[in-house]
């Protein structure tokens, strides 16, 4: 008769022999994922991030020349983006995308967005007319062992997405769609345009008056002080978050550099020409009056 003991004990040993299944194991490219929001758009990647693994040659090499290849690994990257964009000047619709680069040694390479995003690497899509396919010049840079994208820069109204794998360095720049509108009817602000005494009424003595220009340039409102509050702040751009409610952002090289939402430019709703008008900040207290100098 055998022994019930002993069978058990020779379970319980077999039992820590056997490996884990249920243990997750480690891949050699391991799934890695990264997300910006700008303006409210939110850039998703989703990715396999292989390693370098001593390979010297990862272009022209592990990865052929003029091959469609998933900048990651095993099922293809996806990138998704929640509202409209613009990938290097290109519109990209709203959705989620399989990312592919055509690598090339004599000139740029090129990027496709093809819509069919479930795909695994070894099956780069035909091309279709539903793909965004953009030129995109290799730059390089320090080493980076595990492939890697990342947002280095980040705009007011985009960023700079970049692929790194060894040495080659792939940057993409992104365009946003603005939450609000940037421009606005001459007629609608017309009455506003013209020269203004600005006066700080809380802060200390370093905030002291000084002259505001309001002109309409290029179907936007803009405004600049004389001298200016701050050395970074002396010429903005008015963007209308209301009836007659206006929020200033910091304009450098005429791009947008900075949204400033807790000054609130209130003017008159009465119609006919503006002679004073208030800034509030967020708890709606009167932070500064502006009264026309002419």
């Amino acid at each position: 008769m055998p022994d019930f003991r002993h069978c058990l004990v020779a379970l319980g040993v077999a039992s820590f022999a056997l490996p884990n299944r249920s243990v997750a194991q480690i891949r050699a490219s391991e799934r890695g994922a990264v997300s910006q929001t700008v303006d409210g758009t939110v850039i998703s990647l989703d990715y396999a991030r292989p390693r370098a693994r001593g390979r010297q040659r990862l272009f022209g090499g592990v990865v052929a020349w003029k091959e469609v290849w998933t900048p990651g690994a095993n099922w293809a990257t996806t990138l998704e983006v929640s509202r409209n964009v613009q990938i290097n000047g290109q519109a990209l619709p709203k959705g989620k995308y399989s990312v592919w680069l055509v690598v090339d040694s004599a000139g740029p390479w090129t990027l496709v967005l093809d819509p069919r995003h479930h795909r695994y690497h070894t099956e780069p899509p035909d091309s279709t007319a539903d793909q965004l396919r953009v030129p995109v010049p290799p730059d390089s840079g320090p080493f980076t062992e595990v492939l890697t994208w990342s947002f280095p820069e980040i705009r007011a109204d985009g960023a700079t997405m970049v692929m790194q794998w060894g040495s080659v360095r792939v940057p993409f720049k992104v365009t946003v769609e603005p939450s609000r509108p940037i421009t606005v009817p001459r007629e609608e602000v017309a009455s506003a345009l013209g020269r203004y005494r600005f006066r700080w009424t809380v802060g200390d003595d370093t905030m002291k008056a000084s002259a505001m220009t309001l002109v309409y340039d290029q179907g936007k409102l803009m405004g600049k002080w004389d001298p200016p509050p701050w050395p970074s702040i002396g010429y903005f751009l008015l963007i209308r978050i209301a009836d007659h409610w206006f929020i200033p952002t910091e304009v450098h090289d005429g791009e947008i550099f900075d949204v400033m939402p807790e000054w609130v430019f209130e003017f008159p709703s009465a119609p006919g020409r503006v002679n004073d008008f208030l800034v509030r900040d967020e708890q709606d207290s009167v932070i500064a009056r502006a009264t026309r100098d002419r």
